[in-house]
């Protein structure tokens, strides 16, 4: 009995870390999702917008989602957006591409956490 304890506690630490890595956004984050799949899952996960910037009247008309995370959107035709967000004294953003089709939103391209 005392060395299935030892082994329990000795393992225990092994245990926390493949929690700690299910609740990152890359568990869930996938390439050419839609930033509103994105977003939903981060806001389930505990994730809160928290743009670094305000974006202007053009860039939210450019990012065609109304979600308060959106910090900015670049004006060069290629249109990428970026959303911000914060947990536990982390944070993410997620940059999107748009979509090939009108009835979809950005697609996530690449994410990173700070």
């Amino acid at each position: 009995m005392g060395r299935i304890v030892l082994l329990l506690i000795l393992m225990s630490p092994l245990f926390a870390g493949v929690a700690a890595a299910a609740s990152e956004p890359t568990a869930a984050l996938k390439l050419r999702q839609t930033i509103l799949e994105a977003h939903r899952y981060l806001i389930d996960e505990g994730w809160q917008p928290s743009p670094k910037a305000l974006p202007t009247p053009e860039e939210r008309r450019w990012s065609a989602v109304p979600l308060s995370s959106l910090s900015t959107c670049s004006g060069t035709g290629i249109g990428f957006c970026r959303y911000d967000y914060a947990r536990d004294r982390k944070r993410l953003s997620v940059v999107t591409v748009p979509s090939p089709s009108s009835d979809v939103s950005g697609l996530v391209q690449r994410w990173g956490i700070e």
